[in-house]
């Protein structure tokens, strides 16, 4: 019995390491590659260099022929990066809601996306065009990005929204998968909603309320010359903002 049970344990880990192998370099060279894709949108280029595709992935554990979700993918650029991330036998859901395509923008980000996807550009990416509070996924994804947005959860939405929100990326997560938060540091004597910030502390907090564990911090987006009192869009901080990095995870 105890040989049966040694053996089936052997088993599992050799199908989940043929299902999620570790393929670090093979990951990012698919990722270089599609930076240098001659169809790409001119939108994305400068972000290569600030958004560290390749490094942020690592960190969350992003690994070939996984799930992953999009968060608020907006015009997409993470979107792309992700698709190339998990290869071709990954899947990838784009979410955005219906008023961000239809509102925002005077329609840039329905014209973008639309031109990303056109002609099965990206076979493995699925538009999941569905509420924050709906996603409609349970049990799904190995790995969540939810980008710059937080602060808008808890500012523009509401601190019992942006709970709700969290909690529908949790259900969307298989047990022990993984929720990558990035924002803007905001500190907590500062306008932060009309700075498009937040403090590390709110949002560490509401991960915790939300029932994810933070399983590591990054110092990848850590930049001491933003001080912390600039809007994110001002031109002399856009794309190089001070930025926190959170790994949490869906525990099992």
């Amino acid at each position: 019995m105890r040989l049966a049970k040694i053996f089936l344990m052997i088993v599992l880990a050799s199908m989940s390491a043929h299902a999620f192998p570790d393929d670090a370099g093979e990951m990012a060279a698919r990722i270089k590659k599609q930076m240098s894709a001659p169809d790409r949108h001119a939108w994305d280029i400068r972000r290569d260099v600030p958004r560290k595709p390749v490094e942020t992935f690592r960190f969350l554990g992003l690994r070939t022929g996984m799930v992953a979700l999009d968060i608020g993918a907006y015009a997409g650029y993470t979107t792309e990066m992700l698709s190339a991330g998990v290869g071709p036998e990954g899947t990838v859901y784009m979410q955005n809601t219906q008023e961000v395509i239809e509102e925002y923008a005077q329609g840039y980000y329905d014209r973008t996306i639309a031109e990303r996807l056109a002609n099965n550009r990206l076979p493995n990416v699925i538009l999941h065009v569905r509420a924050y509070d709906d996603l409609g996924l349970r049990d799904e994804v190995d790995v969540a990005f939810l980008g710059n947005l937080i602060h808008d959860f808890y500012y523009r939405d509401g601190e019992e929204n942006a709970l709700r929100f969290l909690a529908s990326i949790r259900t969307a997560l298989k047990a022990g998968g993984v929720l990558g938060v990035m924002d803007h540091v905001g500190d907590a004597d500062q306008s932060n909603g009309e700075l498009h910030r937040i403090d590390p502390e709110i949002a560490r907090d509401l991960l915790k309320r939300a029932g994810f564990r933070i399983d590591a911090e990054s110092d990848l987006f850590v930049n001491s010359q933003d001080d912390h009192s600039l809007m994110v869009y001002d031109d002399t901080i856009y794309l190089q903002t001070d930025r926190f990095l959170f790994r949490a995870v869906s525990p099992d």
